[in-house]
């Protein structure tokens, strides 16, 4: 889902009985939830409180505003390793982090206020009041407990209904398991259906289909534009209007037919699934005092673009950002359709596009850089190579189109095979799962330099005139020099895309990274999801 715009705070307890390796499992729950946010300034914004006896602002509600800055600031949080004022820490959130110095935004329907406490002791202060207090001020409380955490704790700080907002965890091994349930509570209300029964319409016999809907906090997109014939008692010459009933958000009563019997009334169309249907009319529609019924030319029928003649002005998605468009979003009342750039095409998801202008066949010289060091580790070595395949499967690999080398590095660098050597891509691959791991030190300075001096020779099978473009994947910081090499690899026209995964450093990303920077560096947390930036990378390699 796309997420309701919300700051949050975290407020995360590292008094001394969270051990160093259990405090890092709370920074990885952090960052999964964080990975599954919409963040900027005009989306979510999150912050983090770290406490034990006293209470340290790690970073703001404004202080970053990529959700890669995010990751690597959690990254760097250290634990406090001394006593558990859970209480002061949550007057420091009311008074503090979410102030407007802060970047916590003025109180309003739009915005929610989260704040999120991962506990695993008894407070040596009093947390009943303050909590109070932070939920009047509009902050909507989720309360986390671990190992032997007091329960009654839990439920003071917690908001109302408490089943929804206190969970316990046996240990800090299986808090990951909370991710889910995080990343559904900041997403927006959607619908679901609760009930259905056949009935029978007045005066016509027409078949009617009656659905109770039933608002629930579940993920669910939205559906396409359709047609379909919304309410009617029955067919009839003059067209009549009913009143539908509106209790929302609570419940909502669909009279919906299947037909109408008598030509030429037809309006015979299969509307979406029912929970969509749903979803369609809470959300986008919103309480219609009036629904039309049946006419000679089934003029009741209406699509989203029609909307506004219910009296009911239809939203601007690309507007409220409430679309999936890489590039250019195009609106129409209440729907839309995405673009691209000049130079770029859309590719078949409709939504992202594709920077070259041939297609993914186009030439290309591609070198992939990658880090062996110890770091990475033997299983995680294996997911790199699947990443290194994804990307591969995406090129049309032959003498005239794409060609690919692969080089390794760790305190030394390696090449795994050069520009040209295989000439297809059953080839190319075959010999990237045979790569062995290298398993030293992180000389990233030392690989650029080779890449700039050796990879994209002539010699080690480059093409004059070919775009070069360089792929360096990295999971820590470098222990020698990168800048030279780094702007060199730019100076010389090489397109460099920098990936960073774990403990990869954000400044040294980006000084690999060609221009605009944003578009040419990415990161994640977790080995487990660099085949989400695989994709990314597909469209932009061109």
């Amino acid at each position: 889902c796309r997420t309701k715009p919300t700051d949050l705070v975290f407020i995360i307890d590292s008094s001394r009985s969270v051990r160093p390796q259990e405090f890092e499992k709370v920074k990885v729950f952090l960052s999964k939830v964080i990975e599954g946010l919409d963040v900027g300034p005009n989306s979510t914004r999150v912050g983090v409180i770290n406490y034990a006896s006293a209470v340290k602002n790690e970073f703001s509600l404004k202080t970053h505003q990529t959700k890669a800055g995010l990751l690597q600031a959690v990254r760097r949080i250290e634990p406090l390793s001394t006593g558990t004022m859970t209480g002061l820490a949550i007057q420091f959130a009311i008074s503090r982090a979410f102030s407007d110095s802060e970047g916590a935004r003025v109180r309003s329907p739009n915005f929610n206020k989260v704040a999120i406490v991962v506990t695993d002791g008894r407070p040596q202060d009093g947390v009943q009041d303050v909590s109070a207090r932070a939920r009047a001020a509009g902050i909507e409380i989720f309360a986390i407990g671990v190992g032997r955490v007091d329960m009654h704790t839990l439920r003071q700080i917690a908001s109302q209904p408490l089943d929804d907002h206190v969970d316990y965890v046996e240990s800090y091994s299986v808090i990951e398991k909370l991710t889910h349930k995080f990343q559904e509570a900041f997403c927006g209300p959607s619908y679901a259906v609760g009930t259905s029964t056949g009935c029978s319409a007045a005066g016509g016999g027409n078949p009617f289909l009656c659905l109770a809907f039933q608002v629930h906090n579940m993920q669910m997109t939205k559906p396409s534009p359709w047609q379909s014939c919304m309410q009617r008692k029955h067919c009839a010459k003059d067209c009549e209007q009913r009143t539908a009933p509106h209790q929302l958000p609570r419940e909502l009563l669909l009279l919906s037919a299947s037909s109408c019997t008598n030509p030429p009334w037809s309006c015979s169309q299969t509307p979406p699934a029912l929970a969509q249907l749903a979803l369609w009319l809470l959300t986008a529609v919103g309480p219609l005092q009036h629904w039309p019924s049946c006419s000679p030319s089934c003029s009741n029928t209406h699509t989203w673009e029609e909307r506004e003649t219910l009296g009911h002005p239809a939203t601007n998605l690309c507007a409220t950002g409430d679309h999936d468009c890489e590039q250019i979003c195009i609106s129409s009342p209440g729907a839309y359709k995405c673009g691209c750039k000049e130079g770029f095409t859309l590719n078949s998801d409709g939504k992202t596009c594709s920077a070259c202008s041939g297609g993914l066949g186009s030439a290309l010289d591609l070198v992939f850089l990658i880090d062996g060091s110890k770091s990475v580790r033997p299983e995680n070595f294996e997911l790199v190579k699947k990443f290194i395949n994804q990307i591969v499967d995406s090129l049309e690999v032959s003498e005239k189109q794409a060609q690919v080398g692969l080089v390794q590095y760790s305190s030394s660098v390696r090449q795994e095979f050069p520009l040209g050597q295989f000439k297809n891509k059953k080839d190319i691959k075959a010999a990237v799962k045979k790569m062995s791991y290298m398993e030293k030190g992180t000389m990233t300075g030392q690989a650029l330099k080779y890449l700039v001096d050796s990879s994209f020779s002539v010699v080690n099978g480059a093409r004059p005139g070919v775009p070069k473009v360089g792929i360096v994947f990295t999971d820590g910081r470098s222990q020698d020099y990168i800048t030279d090499a780094a702007k060199k690899a730019k100076d010389l026209g090489f397109k460099m895309f920098a990936v960073g995964v774990g403990n990869a450093v954000e400044d040294e990303l980006r000084e690999i990274a060609s221009e605009p920077v944003a578009e040419h560096y990415f990161y994640t947390a977790d080995f487990r999801t660099i085949s989400k930036i695989g994709k990314k990378l597909q469209m932009k390699i061109c």
